[in-house]
């Protein structure tokens, strides 16, 4: 299990490049803290980012939030799901926007995409087998879990080395491959980026226990275990999909995700074979 205290973090915010805290972030929370928020003015604060904007509409709109008519701006989006969901929405939509991929060692745009449908696969199958999860927070964990990545791939040439030999070798897992390198890991850095744009505690937890392979070793039906199963099953099945083979810590996880999800190998299979068809 991975400890973080305080010299940990120290150690991240000195030696890695990381992402601060977005002005318009910043700016949606102080907002959100008050105690009648004001959604007029939530919503136009985000409007003053374009890109963000649209971003959010694009995803609002899609079938993964099943809504009735299509929500054309971002009071209505406000609206139909929610301050905290807007405001997560923004906030992958910024972090997406934070990374230079002129300077990482890494494909930015397929790391991106893939993480995007791992968010997105995370909710459809929250969706389908554990509905009493809010869908920003599985968009949030989808899009943030591995967000210590492009971190450290701007820090290291030779990160994508590392990352190929944990998709070849699963034995190891890709933290652990990442410490054997470089005393560090994405899990710990993601955790970092995570808590300091302030995402939900049990998000940020996640993130940064979301490679250990005996997290599901003792069955204890609790919320944070339902999100980390919905979140590996999500990147096994984007992994079948990008890479044509399981994700590296599947094997390990497999059998307890299914309990928690309450599914067999069949389900399984069509479940892949739906999301896969239908993304």
């Amino acid at each position: 299990m991975l400890i973080v205290d305080q010299n940990v973090l120290d150690d991240i915010g000195k030696g890695f490049s990381v992402p601060a805290q977005p002005k318009l972030l910043l700016n949606l929370l102080k907002l959100m803290a008050e105690t009648s928020p004001d959604i007029k003015a939530i919503a136009e604060c985000i409007s003053q980012d374009i890109a963000v904007s649209a971003a959010i509409l694009k995803t609002v709109n899609s079938p993964l939030y099943g809504l009735s008519r299509t929500v054309t701006d971002i009071k209505m989006s406000v609206n139909y799901i929610g301050i905290y969901g807007v405001v997560m929405l923004v906030t992958g939509s910024l972090l997406k926007k934070s990374f230079d991929p002129k300077n990482c060692s890494i494909d930015l745009e397929l790391f991106w995409t893939m993480t995007s449908d791992i968010s997105n696969v995370a909710m459809a199958i929250g969706k389908q087998f554990k509905r009493s999860i809010p869908m920003d927070k599985l968009s949030s964990l989808g899009l943030f879990h591995a967000c210590g990545i492009p971190v450290m791939a701007m820090k290291y040439n030779d990160y994508q080395d590392v990352v190929d030999q944990a998709i070849l070798t699963s034995e190891l897992s890709l933290i652990e491959l990442e410490e054997k390198h470089y005393h560090a890991n994405h899990a710990t850095i993601g955790y970092y980026v995570a808590s300091s744009w302030r995402l939900p505690k049990d998000v940020c937890q996640i993130i940064l226990q979301h490679h250990e392979r005996d997290y599901l070793d003792k069955l204890d039906g609790s919320a944070e275990q339902d999100l980390f199963a919905v979140l590996k099953m999500a990147e096994h099945i984007v992994s079948l999909k990008y890479l044509d083979c399981a994700s590296p810590d599947w094997a390990y996880l497999e059998e307890a995700i299914l309990a928690i999800l309450a599914i067999n190998q069949t389900d399984l299979t069509n479940i892949i074979e739906q999301i896969t068809e239908s993304s």
